[in-house]
């Protein structure tokens, strides 16, 4: 992404001076707009339309965490910008209630001007990606919609369980998440964590960092977490993220909390499956090579064999010969010759015999080598 001052970034802190600061680190790049209240941002919201604000928490009046509500409601969807939270404290709390008042990063005071501009940049992009994907998230949600129109609550959560027994992929696998998910009317954001990866998606983009270090820091904190309207499901390998648990109407809450569980333990059943099924084609990649491997061995101890068995009656054929060649030259009777050529006879047939029932060593090789070469 090229920097231009066509990019609007809103300031908004109390501090005239950590404001000039956060100046100094943006100014060359971008479009700046200073404020020093909550309030006063909120007025000049729907005139300076920033693509990125940089919002101090601890202010006079209304705080940075009201005012980023507040921002959120007034402006439109397409209009909202990527809010960075600017705070001397870093706290899982802190995090928290800027995640749950609709922040998408955070920066600890005193800030580092390369810090700045570099998170600056990254929130530009995020908010261009959000409208580019927003066109096709609607799009997405209203075929959803559509499909699972008539299937109870109940039912949405059998047809997640069938359809994800069919995933080949933890790509795909967290989709259907998703898009189920919404059929609820909630916005998820799901985490699978096969061997040696993270991997997580969310309904509009790339999670932010704030989103990615929320992830990290419940993981551990037990099978569900809830902080408001915000529900977290852990399980070794997934995490659930719901945005907007309806907390107003206890009932349905209760409800999705069971369903999402279920849901849940669904998704971490089948990156199980996933994982072995893995497994198994590594192992069966290096049965493969293995199997080759003794088939060129016996392919090879069989055609010795064979060698030295046609070897062997040429020796015996040629020493025969000599044999009976050299007899005449010994000074033999008749009878002594002939009862020397039935020992030699005799010895050559025996050994030949040897070897003839050697064949079926022979053919056993034969037949496990065609065996290793068939699969059976």
């Amino acid at each position: 992404m090229s920097d231009s001052t066509e990019h609007r970034v809103m300031i908004v802190d109390d501090d005239e001076i950590s404001a000039a600061a956060l100046e100094i680190a943006l100014r060359s790049r971008f479009e700046i707009h200073t404020l020093y209240s909550g309030e006063a941002a909120l007025l000049a919201l729907e005139q300076i339309k920033p693509e990125v604000v940089l919002l101090d928490i601890s202010m006079p009046g209304i705080d940075g965490y009201a005012t980023c509500r507040q921002l959120r409601k007034r402006l439109p969807q397409e209009d909202q910008p990527a809010v960075i939270f600017v705070s001397v404290k870093d706290t899982l709390e802190d995090r928290l209630l800027a995640y749950e008042s609709g922040g998408d990063d955070f920066i600890i005071k005193p800030a580092q001007p390369e810090e700045v501009l570099s998170k600056a940049r990254a929130m530009v992009g995020l908010v261009a990606e959000r409208k580019r994907l927003k066109v096709s998230a609607d799009s997405a949600r209203q075929m959803a919609m559509g499909f699972l129109t008539n299937l109870g609550e109940t039912g949405t959560a059998l047809q997640f369980l069938r359809n994800s027994q069919s995933c080949l992929e933890p790509l795909e696998l967290a989709r259907l998440a998703i898009a189920t998910l919404r059929e609820y009317g909630l916005a998820a954001n799901v985490q699978l964590r096969p061997p040696g990866a993270t991997l997580t998606f969310i309904e509009s983009g790339s999670a932010t960092p704030l989103e990615e270090s929320v992830f990290a820091m419940v993981r551990d904190m037990g099978r569900i977490f809830q902080f408001r309207q915000r529900l977290i499901i852990n399980y070794p390998h997934v995490s659930v993220l719901i945005k907007n648990l309806p907390i107003a109407d206890p009932d349905r809450a209760g409800r999705l909390r069971d369903l999402l569980a279920i849901i849940a333990e669904g998704c971490e059943t089948s990156m199980l499956a996933l994982i072995r099924i893995a497994e198994i084609d590594a192992r069966t990649r290096q049965l493969q090579q293995t199997g080759a491997a003794v088939q060129a061995a016996i392919e090879s101890l069989h055609q010795q064999y064979q060698a030295q068995q046609s070897d062997t009656r040429i020796i015996l054929h040629q020493m025969h010969d000599r044999f009976t060649h050299d007899l005449l030259f010994l000074g033999l009777t008749e009878p002594q010759e002939e009862r020397m050529m039935q020992l030699l006879d005799a010895s050559i047939e025996e050994t030949l015999n040897l070897f003839s029932r050697g064949l079926d060593f022979g053919d056993q090789l034969a037949q496990l080598r065609r065996g290793i070469a068939t699969g059976q």
